[in-house]
């Protein structure tokens, strides 16, 4: 009887401790995508940062930005409240950053903390603000028009 008890007991622990068991990913944030844009003076950036899960006790709770200008380099922290919603195909949400003003092209590193597994690694260096390529690709294109109409100027002037 005495071993019907205690091995009841058991197998009423074990399936208690079974059911309260979640599965358990290596649940570090990371920077998936940074757009860079201007809002008058001040320099945004929108951050899609991705999390496999937000919880109440696993959520990413601030977000840092270094920039790196020189002397000194600047580092601002942007705390998050509570969970985020997330986007259920990709498990990322969006956070738009305002770093201020920026002068000339320095150098941004974007991370994310997670209250229970830390920070990211450091997976987002550009420069700021970064030029699309649509926009350098639209630029050279008429750099090397202007280009091509002198030199067909100065050829047309030669054989006169």
């Amino acid at each position: 009887m005495r071993k019907l008890a205690t091995t009841t007991i058991f197998i009423i622990l074990l399936v208690f401790a079974l059911g309260s068991l979640r599965s358990v990913f290596a649940d570090v944030p990371e920077i998936r995508n940074v757009v860079v844009y201007q809002d008058g003076a001040d320099t945004k950036l929108n951050v899609a940062v991705y999390h496999f899960e937000e919880v109440a006790d696993d959520y990413v709770d601030m977000l840092r930005v270094y920039v790196v200008t020189g002397t000194p380099n600047v580092t601002q922290n942007f705390p998050q409240s509570g969970p985020h919603v997330l986007d259920p195909d990709s498990h990322t949400f969006n956070v738009t950053l305002d770093i201020g003003p920026i002068n000339d092209e320095p150098l941004c590193e974007v991370e994310a903390h997670c209250i229970q597994h830390g920070w990211s690694t450091v997976n987002w260096i550009h420069t700021v603000p970064e030029y699309s390529f649509p926009l350098f690709l639209a630029v050279s294109m008429m750099t090397l028009i202007v280009l091509f109409k002198s030199k067909s100027r100065r050829s047309l002037s030669v054989k006169l």
